[in-house]
């Protein structure tokens, strides 16, 4: 493994096997690039080079203690990155989950940096079935100066499969992060994220990139409305939905990993693929074998559609 960075401190890229195709990962608020599962190896074994970024204030290893983030720092921090990712390489994407998702929105709102992207469980709404009532007085507690406090995160940790979920909870007693995250999520990165999450909503008629949803119909942290304002609102010429029925927020290590795999590496492979040139780009799609996890319910939901101008 090969480490390329502008900053060590901030951003990790793997390069294999010289792919002359950039992807970005960004993951969850205060987590690490754990939470990307099994995503980040299958691209790099379709050839494109991998960008695991870690940011300032945002990731859990560059957040400190009683600093308040600004989540525009966030955005110009990212967008800097794939300025000078797009110097080196032939293309550039970007793929996010969770809150990452909604930092590549706030991105892809900036202007015409990357060709595509993929957004997995974004959150544009903290509404979904477990996130507790008190959480809208967070506003209100941080206005107050009630600021140095933690979230800590609890059952079901974004997890439906059982199994993969008593691994989460032994990782996070011992090390404090895991796939799912961190363990704890400060007041002030809340405070922060709830600020980029109202300021994507009202900038998504600017987003012009490419893009595909990939969201639980059962997320428990951000119901599908968040999705399905996506869809509706960028203005995107391909915009493409999947809905997946047996997993929860964190869809990437959860019962339909596979197929969130999958779906990611031959979405971003058509991109690449649309660029055009002389020479292949991309070695043949190696996809990873589907184990059938799914419920007859997930079935019915895990299904997809196009939405093409």
């Amino acid at each position: 493994m090969n480490v390329k960075a502008s900053n060590d401190s901030v951003m990790s890229a793997q390069d294999v096997g010289n792919g002359a195709h950039a992807v970005v990962l960004l993951h969850g608020l205060c987590g690490s690039a754990l939470e990307l599962g099994s995503v980040q190896k299958a691209l790099q074994n379709n050839g494109c080079t991998v960008v695991a970024l870690e940011v300032p204030g945002y990731s859990a290893s560059l957040t400190v203690p009683g600093e308040t983030p600004d989540w525009l720092a966030w955005c110009e921090f990212v967008e800097a990155e794939i300025a000078r990712l797009k110097e080196q390489f032939e293309t550039v994407s970007i793929c996010g989950l969770s809150m990452g998702a909604t930092l590549a929105l706030a991105v892809a709102a900036r202007g015409d940096h990357v060709s595509s992207m993929v957004l997995l469980s974004p959150v544009l709404y903290y509404d979904g079935w477990s996130v507790p009532w008190y959480h809208k007085l967070l506003g209100l507690a941080f206005r107050l100066g009630f600021r140095d406090w933690t979230y800590k995160e609890c059952e079901p940790y974004g997890i439906k499969n059982l199994a993969m979920r008593r691994r989460v909870i032994n990782a996070l007693k011992k090390d404090g992060v895991a796939a799912v995250g961190a363990a704890e999520i400060p007041a002030r990165q809340l405070w922060a994220a709830l600020q980029l999450m109202a300021h994507v909503r009202e900038l998504l008629p600017l987003v012009r990139t490419r893009a595909m949803v990939m969201h639980s119909v059962d997320d428990e942290t951000a119901s599908p409305r968040g999705a399905e304002l996506i869809l509706e609102k960028i203005a995107s010429e391909t915009r493409r939905a999947i809905w997946l029925g047996d997993c929860y927020h964190i869809i990437t290590v959860d019962n339909e990993r596979e197929i969130v795999t999958n779906e990611t590496v031959q979405f971003l492979k058509r991109d690449v693929d649309r660029a055009g040139n002389d020479r292949p780009r991309i070695e043949p799609l190696q996809r990873l074998a589907l184990k059938d996890r799914r419920s007859p319910r997930s079935a019915a939901f895990s299904v997809s559609r196009a939405l093409n101008r």
